[in-house]
């Protein structure tokens, strides 16, 4: 059963990822929806931030819980309500990354999601995105604050000519037939513009990258920017661009995401939803 995995921390962000993530769901034929919640205490979380400092009672933290529970179940009915959808509801008592790593494996989800709060640093899931980007062994979709769910017309791949042999990764895509209606936008970043003036390496590059995607409706763009983050960032400002993939591996976008800061990386870029694939 096609599942996705959402982590929630009951942000505002986190109620908006839902939102998304039924629609997504319904669009790309997801029948199951897991919303993953983690009551992760520190040695920390047993005090409260007072004059007085005092110890959290038993009593409040199961009050906690019980209303917290109840919020998923909420959350669950959003979901329903929107689409003909499963949705489980599973807690840890884990941080989060190991918790998300256990549901991966026991669940085996093909997809987590997870919303992006711009650098809120009091957002557990966005504090985690990266974290959560480079351990995953599937894919994973980050979902900018505030963004609604548009049908993807056009998907941004930042594709770099050192690495074609990621573009393979897209074929699990095409394997659904709700992705041939989307046209990918291909993004080659090539500040010295070889492809002002190509040789015959460059040439057969270009030709492995049409034959690699042979199967998509695609078009080749490039770019001279020195930056790949700023490059990505104009390129979807300045075109009607619904979605980037980001392809794995080490000339990849997701190296460049995973080098810098979340704030400078993810939350700038992501003006629209990113795909990690793996």
């Amino acid at each position: 059963m096609k599942t996705l995995l959402v982590p929630v921390d009951f942000s505002t962000t986190s109620e908006e990822t839902i939102h998304f993530a039924a629609a997504w769901s319904q669009q790309y034929e997801y029948k199951r929806v897991i919303l993953l919640k983690t009551f992760y205490q520190n040695v920390f979380s047993d005090i409260v931030i007072s004059a007085e400092y005092g110890a959290v009672s038993q009593d409040f933290m199961e009050s906690h819980r019980e209303e917290a529970m109840e919020h998923l179940e909420t959350l669950s009915q959003k979901i329903r309500a929107a689409a003909d959808i499963t949705v489980e509801i599973a807690v840890s008592e884990l941080p989060l990354l190991r918790a998300v790593m256990e549901i991966i494996h026991e669940e085996a989800p093909d997809m987590v999601m997870l919303g992006s709060d711009h650098g809120d640093s009091d957002s557990l899931i966005s504090r985690n995105i990266i974290p959560i980007a480079k351990a995953s062994p599937i894919r994973v979709m980050v979902v900018p604050a505030g963004f609604t769910y548009v049908p993807v017309k056009n998907a941004l791949v930042p594709a770099d000519f050192n690495a074609l042999h990621a573009l393979d990764k897209l074929n699990k895509l095409k394997a659904s037939p709700v992705w041939a209606a989307t046209r990918l936008m291909v993004l080659n970043v090539d500040p010295e513009e070889h492809y002002k003036h190509p040789d015959e390496q460059f040439r057969e590059d270009e030709h492995n990258l049409h034959e690699y995607l042979k199967n998509f409706n695609h078009e080749l763009y490039y770019r001279n920017d020195k930056d790949i983050i700023s490059s990505i960032i104009n390129f979807t400002a300045t075109n009607d661009v619904q979605l980037i993939i980001a392809l794995p591996g080490k000339h990849s976008f997701l190296y460049s995401l995973t080098h810098k800061s979340i704030s400078d990386a993810i939350c700038r870029s992501a003006k629209v939803p990113v795909i990690i694939l793996k």
